[in-house]
């Protein structure tokens, strides 16, 4: 056997340790960009909702319960009758949220506005809202 080929022990865990912070490191990046497209206002695709609960439960309710707030705002928006009453909608939605500005942190309200912005600027593009009088 030759011995100068062995290496110590020290450096296989050495090596387990750098590969275990690369991973860590390459995790936190990728919750930081969901976290980033949920301040954004967009939808999160599945795969990112399952990283969520995997890796993250509590951000995974709170970017449920905002696509649940933003698919109920969307269903209102599709029963306005007019652009009025639909622009008065995205008023109403943003006061109740900013009237909720002591309870909550002020992340998730950021997410919560930009969310039903970013539902109100898609509902302008559609052809329901070129529709309304």
């Amino acid at each position: 056997m030759n011995v100068k080929s062995v290496q110590p022990v020290s450096d296989y865990f050495k090596a387990m340790q750098q590969f275990k912070d690369a991973r860590a490191t390459n995790g936190q990046s990728h919750l930081a960009s969901i976290r980033n497209i949920l301040m954004l206002g967009k939808k999160l695709r599945t795969d990112e909702m399952d990283y969520l609960q995997r890796y993250d439960p509590s951000l995974y309710d709170q970017a449920k319960s905002l696509s649940m707030e933003r698919q109920a705002y969307e269903d209102a928006l599709q029963h306005s009758r007019s652009k009025a009453d639909a622009n008065y909608y995205k008023t109403f939605k943003l006061m109740q949220i900013a009237g909720q500005l002591k309870q909550s942190g002020s992340e998730e309200l950021l997410m919560r506005t930009n969310s039903i912005q970013e539902a109100h600027r898609e509902f302008m593009r559609s052809s329901k809202y070129a529709s309304l009088r």
